[in-house]
């Protein structure tokens, strides 16, 4: 397929990179009322190459692409029109167009370039407009004030986060550093201007560097300052952008400052970790500034960023002494599920530091409080149509606070729920009960018993979910279940609890099964050897022991037999009618091998959005209405789409777990299938007097 743009070879897309581009299109479509330039958005959007999002918030390498040759692409003669055709260009694909008035302009607000484009961008509007550099910096600054940075359109349309503009504006004190000083030195009140009419404060923050590199004195750029609202604070805010030198100066003015506010003291503290040298001096400011328990305008967590980013060579001992046991009773009292975030993890770094100035004896016993102290980080993962976690057995130190990341990369809601030694049938066959019973909110099938200790909310697909606890004092082997209706049977772990988890994993490998630890026996059925017995139950079976098979092993949670139960599958009372005994053993035993199309699983992928939805069909006379509930259990609306809006691809799994019989015996097997073929009957001719 050509372009009609470029001429060029252009890749096929899926309807989901389609979907990404029509709000693009829509917004484009919608800054004027011009039907032409729609169209040829919808060509240009069409003509990008497709790549992979780029959502998150973890730090990106900046842009830098290896052009194998420009792409050239005619713009619309409109300003405005050309910058939002830049816009929608994906970050590496906008490197790679032919230069031009527009592109420039993009390279210089683009987040996340590479600082080579910055300079070519703002070299190559120099030459084009005939301007001095400083001018046309300033002019550059203006439109960034005025319209802010862009982000790569495959993030959305959320706005650009502040240290996301801070990384763009970077380049530009890089720019402003490169130029000659006498040039900078005739911008000064260009520079007063945008300190005064700004309307962004990192904006105000690049005037008061500017000043600075165009050689005002530091008094000067003070006074200016102090009659700003907020103004010490931009100064002290611009940070790095400050001359190296002129930082100290900064430090030194701003310490000896009467009548600075909360607000200022913080700005001050923060402005301490680009001060060069001071070390010993900035350290006793730190110190000094330490607010005791009740921190309401977080001043601590500033004190131990900046800690964190000072050079400790030079801290002393006698300093480092005290500090190390504030610090530690701060850590100590975090709230366990707090201990593993990034302020907790810069406290620990700093408590690290300061230990390496305490005598060794000092240092062993603090280093061992603090491993008491640390929170074991596990993950487990919900396996893809599997019914299973990745991991069978998990051993933990008893009484050591513990974070468990749970993944759910199935296409159906799981959770975690620890329970106590011995329990996991108890929890498990209540859990089931909860799918039969009414309730106003989202069930998240965990009973209200004593057994349960720990547990995640319910997880969707494709989520995430964590549980922070302490992990229990008293060493056994704990059922770690999902306790969705019928999923404990096959989704558990064991986790061994042992004083010395060490010694443990020494003389345990490999690591016994989660089974024999659990004390759980499996029996392996032949589905010929039962289908032989099943064909004779009059008069052999225990109508107690399939009723409590019925209940015990999650049937109950979606099928009814005699009016209890649950709707999500057939009702079974009138089963004999339909099905023989060897049709229903076959049934229970391979699930998935015949799904009745109308319980079958589906996924549902919006066009528009790309956004895919799991769950099962709910049959509609209207055809063209789709319904689809993602939880068949729980009692929640359903997600309604338009037939012609959305793909539907059935899958080949049925919701019924199978293995559900590995942990009963044939007897009661062959009990279980007798209560289904009687409707429920204790008077039926299968069951015996007993």
């Amino acid at each position: 397929m050509l372009n009609p743009i470029t001429a060029q070879s252009t890749p096929r897309w899926t309807s989901r990179q389609v979907a990404e581009s029509v709000p693009l299109i829509r917004r484009l479509a919608r800054l004027r009322n011009d039907p032409p330039f729609a169209v040829f958005i919808c060509f240009l959007v069409l003509s990008m190459t497709p790549n992979k999002s780029v959502n998150g918030d973890e730090q990106k390498p900046a842009v830098s692409v290896d052009c194998k040759e420009l792409i050239d692409i005619h713009l619309p003669a409109n300003p405005e029109h050309a910058d939002f055709v830049m816009q929608i260009q994906y970050s590496d694909r906008l490197v790679c167009l032919v230069r031009n008035e527009a592109v420039y302009r993009a390279l210089l607000s683009r987040v996340g370039l590479d600082v080579k484009y910055r300079k070519e961008g703002f070299a190559g509007l120099v030459a084009l407009h005939q301007t001095q550099p400083i001018e046309e910096w300033l002019a550059l600054i203006r439109r960034l004030d005025s319209k802010g940075v862009v982000l790569d359109p495959r993030e959305g349309a959320r706005s650009a986060k502040k240290k996301e503009v801070r990384s763009v504006l970077d380049s530009y004190v890089l720019l402003l550093s490169e130029m000659d000083k006498q040039d900078l030195s005739t911008a000064k009140q260009k520079f007063i201007a945008l300190i005064k009419n700004a309307r962004e404060s990192q904006i105000r923050q690049l005037g008061y560097a500017g000043l600075l590199h165009a050689g005002m004195e530091l008094d000067g750029v003070w006074e200016l300052a102090s009659t700003q609202e907020e103004g010490i604070i931009d100064l002290l805010e611009a940070g790095r952008w400050i001359p190296a030198q002129q930082r100290i100066a900064v430090w030194n003015k701003a310490n000896n400052a009467t009548l600075i506010d909360s607000d200022t003291k913080v700005a001050l503290i923060q402005f301490a970790q680009v001060v060069p040298g001071k070390d010993l001096e900035i350290f006793n400011f730190l110190k000094n500034q330490i607010v005791g328990d009740a921190d309401d305008t977080g001043v601590n967590r500033f004190i131990i960023s900046t800690l964190a980013a000072r050079d400790s060579s030079k801290w002393p001992l006698a300093g480092s002494r005290k500090l190390t046991g504030d610090l530690m009773r701060w850590y100590r009292n975090l709230d366990t599920k707090d201990r593993n975030s990034t302020s907790a993890k810069q406290l620990r770094f700093v408590i690290d530091r300061l230990a390496e100035k305490l005598p060794q004896s000092e240092r062993d016993v603090l280093l061992f409080r603090l491993k008491g102290l640390e929170v074991a980080q596990y993950t487990i993962t919900a396996l893809r149509e599997q019914m299973a976690f990745d991991q069978d057995v998990l051993v933990l130190r008893a009484g050591q606070p513990v974070e468990i990341t749970f993944k759910n990369n199935d296409n159906m809601p799981h959770n975690l729920v620890l329970v106590r030694p011995g329990s996991m049938e108890k929890v498990g066959v209540a859990a089931d009960r909860l799918a039969i019973q009414s309730s106003n909110t989202p069930k998240q099938y965990v009973p209200k018993l004593s057994e349960v200790l720990h547990h995640t909310g319910m997880i969707e697909s494709g989520r995430t979910g964590k549980v922070v606890f302490e992990v229990p004092a008293e060493e056994g082997v704990y059922p770690l279940l999902c306790t969705f209706p019928g999923h404990w049977l096959k989704m558990f772990s064991a986790v061994v609890v042992t004083n010395d988890r060490e010694a443990y994993l020494a003389a345990n490998q490999p690591l016994p099964t989660r089974d024999s630890l659990l004390g759980i026996k499996n029996y392996n059925h032949r589905f010929e050897d039962l289908a032989e017995k099943v064909s004779n139950l009059k008069g052999s079976r225990s109508f107690s022991r399939g009723e409590s098979a019925f209940y015990s092993r999650a049937c109950v949670s979606c099928h009814a037999v005699g009016g209890k139960g649950g709707n999500v599958g057939p009702e079974l009372s009138t089963v004999a009618s339909k099905q023989t005994a060897e049709d229903i053993l076959r049934s229970i035993m391979y699930p998935s091998e015949k799904i009745d199309p109308a319980y079958a699983k589906v996924e549902v992928e919006h066009i528009e959005t790309g956004k895919i939805y799991g769950g099962v069909l709910i049959p509609q006379d209207n055809k063209e209405i789709v319904y689809l509930i993602e939880d068949p259990l729980a009692e929640c609306e359903p997600q309604v789409f338009k037939r012609n809006e959305v793909e539907i691809v059935p899958l080949k799994i049925s919701p019924m777990p199978k293995d559900l019989l590995k942990r009963s015996s044939p007897e009661e097997v062959l009990d279980l299938v007798a209560y289904l073929l009687s409707g429920g009957n204790p008077e039926h001719p299968f069951f015996s007097s007993n």
